[in-house]
């Protein structure tokens, strides 16, 4: 994966970060200015980065009996659990309550997804950097 892909990966997260924010009640990015507020969100997206890539896989392996006996929807939880991290790490950055968590995560995963397939979408027998 490219340098340029990675920031925009980056970049989607914080932007599904600042929509889920403004759609949903349960987060509250706080600050003086809308410039402060957009800070919080890229520090916000780059922690929750960076958690998916280092932690999840590691709670996801350990929760593979229960995500199999509930079909995958145990994924939710976790995608929570990430962002309740990314609350207690990122100052300026708040998610309220249990269900709070849990809404947020799953329409920040929708928006994610949603924002990548749009923008880093590759046709199948592109190759990859150098073109080879």
């Amino acid at each position: 994966m490219g340098f340029l892909k990675i920031i925009l990966k980056w970049i989607l997260s914080t932007l599904a970060i600042t929509i889920t924010s403004y759609v949903l009640p349960f987060i509250e990015i706080s600050g003086d200015s809308v410039l402060k507020r957009i800070g919080i969100a890229f520090i916000a997206g780059l922690v929750l980065g960076i958690i998916n890539l280092f932690i999840k896989p590691v709670v996801k392996l350990f929760a593979l009996p229960v995500n199999i006996l509930t079909l995958g929807l145990f994924n939710i939880i976790i995608n929570a659990g990430m962002l309740w991290i990314v609350d207690y790490f990122v100052d300026g950055f708040k998610v309220s309550g249990f269900w709070g968590y849990i809404w947020s995560s799953l329409l920040i995963s929708i928006i994610t997804v949603t924002l990548s397939r749009i923008f880093l979408y590759e046709r199948k027998g592109e190759k990859d950097d150098k073109g080879e």
